[in-house]
């Protein structure tokens, strides 16, 4: 079944107008829970207004999804049709994002269900707040190596003996460059073999920013290989009912977690990542708390469908659960409406909840490359031995919709702080997908014109079978790999 579909079997044909109880993003994000609309509202609550993300129909704004978009067709009429729905309706949007026809709207609860009537309306979705609940583990840096990165040449060295007790590289690289091995049974050759540097390649990093100046992102002569990003978490950007608020100018793509830093050096730091000469894009969708919005994450998909410059492939780190009482339809369209329209491949961490890949977004759409967790005994993440979980819940997302696995446990990367120069450890599936990334970022450099779907089909193609163990709860038995 295409994605129009299927959204329209999960919408209707009908321009819809969807609150949900429970959305959040991926790091593993615990959500804020909204009253269902079919709940009904009190009187106050009925004056209250609420930030919505609409989407508009994707031929009134020239989305055909059959190729490379006119980028100044599509914002033209993406923002003619928001003007003359603003006029109609009496809101005022907050934000327009033009290339993927959407914008942002503070009305009420019912103001948005008229404007969800309204000609050229195909969705109108709350938007809602989400915190992290899994971050990188950094422990006092006398502890962790420097990563003042020298410039690896193949094969590189890799110093790793027990990941959780003694290592100063990444076990992930060692383990996606061969068929046979465990980093347990110290099977593997402790060696990253590449020949693709992932040159001329733009990954854009959509998490919690970057620290720009670490030197994993660094040239060996000099320089800086991270490009041009944005910050949609802009200071005093609020949203209507929450406290919870933007914090830096647009300019401003510091990262204040350490997720998006440790996430870009998996997929293209010179000494922990696959991709070493990738140019790397600060998308920060969130606050320095981590917290997001829904339409903070459309927005940064946004930036991208308006700014990217190709070959290039977008690590997005975060899972959205689809509520039982809405939908994350706009947030599923966002994604397919980059790749389809845009020629710009997702990878998509499958997500830390030990369920259903297909019960969040944008993780259950067929044309992201969704990646899921093993530990370094080639188990699946959360059910190894020793257990890499040390909650109930934890582990990593399976089904259907996941495309692989790849290394998610103590993986070592750079240090989102002001250290710049030291390493952290991180666990979760968020730090899986950036290992696929940079093998995509491979690929694209000796295939620049390689559409989304011939990508995903390349990375399938390579990887290696029946290697991983534990329940799989119908994930295919495919482990990442690279030879590129």
């Amino acid at each position: 079944m295409s994605l129009i579909a299927r959204i329209a079997k999960r919408i209707g044909n009908k321009s819809t107008f969807l609150i949900p109880t429970l959305l959040a993003g991926g790091l593993g994000l615990a959500a804020f829970s909204q009253p269902a609309f079919a709940q009904g509202t009190d009187r106050i609550d009925a004056a209250q207004r609420h930030s919505f993300l609409v989407v508009l129909d994707e031929q009134a704004v020239g989305l055909t999804g059959k190729g490379m978009a006119d980028r100044q067709r599509t914002h033209a009429l993406t923002s003619r049709l928001t003007s003359d729905l603003a006029a109609h309706s009496g809101v005022r949007p907050s934000a327009v994002l033009g290339q993927l026809g959407m914008f942002v709207v503070e009305a009420t609860r019912g103001e948005a269900k008229r404007l969800a009537g309204l000609p050229g309306v195909k969705l109108v979705e709350e938007d809602t707040l989400a915190m992290p609940s899994a971050l990188p583990s950094c422990f006092a840096p006398t502890s962790f190596p420097l990563a003042n990165s020298y410039n690896p040449t193949s094969p590189q060295a890799i110093q790793c003996w027990d990941p959780q007790l003694n290592c100063s590289d990444s076990w992930g690289l060692d383990r996606i460059d061969q068929h046979t091995g465990s980093q347990a049974a110290h099977t593997l050759d402790s060696l990253f073999h590449f020949t693709a540097r992932g040159n001329g390649v733009h990954i854009y990093v959509v998490d919690t920013g970057l620290v720009a100046t670490h030197s994993e992102f660094g040239l060996p002569g000099g320089g800086t290989r991270v490009g041009n990003g944005t910050n949609v978490a802009v200071t005093g950007q609020c949203r209507p009912n929450s406290n919870t608020c933007g914090d830096r100018p647009a300019w401003d793509t510091y990262d204040g977690s350490g997720h998006g830093t440790l996430v870009a050096s998996i997929a293209a730091g010179l000494r922990f990542g696959v991709a070493k000469s990738a140019t790397v894009h600060p998308v920060r969708i969130s606050n320095d708390n981590g917290a997001s919005w829904t339409s903070w994450a459309a927005s940064g998909l946004d930036w991208v469908a308006a700014n990217a410059s190709l070959p290039a492939v977008v690590n997005l780190s975060y899972n959205f659960p689809i509520s039982p009482f809405g939908d994350t339809a706009a947030l599923d369209m966002a994604a397919s409406r980059l790749i389809n329209n845009y020629g710009i491949a997702i990878v998509n961490s499958a997500g830390n909840s030990n369920s259903h890949a297909g019960s969040f977004s944008p993780t259950a759409l067929p044309e992201v490359i969704v990646v899921a967790g093993l530990d370094w005994n080639n188990y699946t993440y959360g059910a190894g031995a020793p257990f890499s979980c040390s909650t109930p819940g934890c582990g990593t997302n399976y089904g259907t919709p996941v495309d692989f696995f790849a290394p998610a446990v103590d993986i070592l990367g750079a240090m989102g702080s002001s250290g710049q120069s030291y390493a952290c450890i991180g666990t979760g599936t968020s730090f899986a997908a950036p290992f696929a990334t940079g093998v995509a970022a491979q690929y694209l450099q000796s295939n620049p014109l390689a559409t989304p779907a011939a990508v995903q089909t390349a990375l399938i193609n390579k990887t290696t079978p029946s290697v991983v163990l534990g329940t799989l709860n119908g994930s295919p038995n495919r482990l990442l790999f690279t030879d590129f």
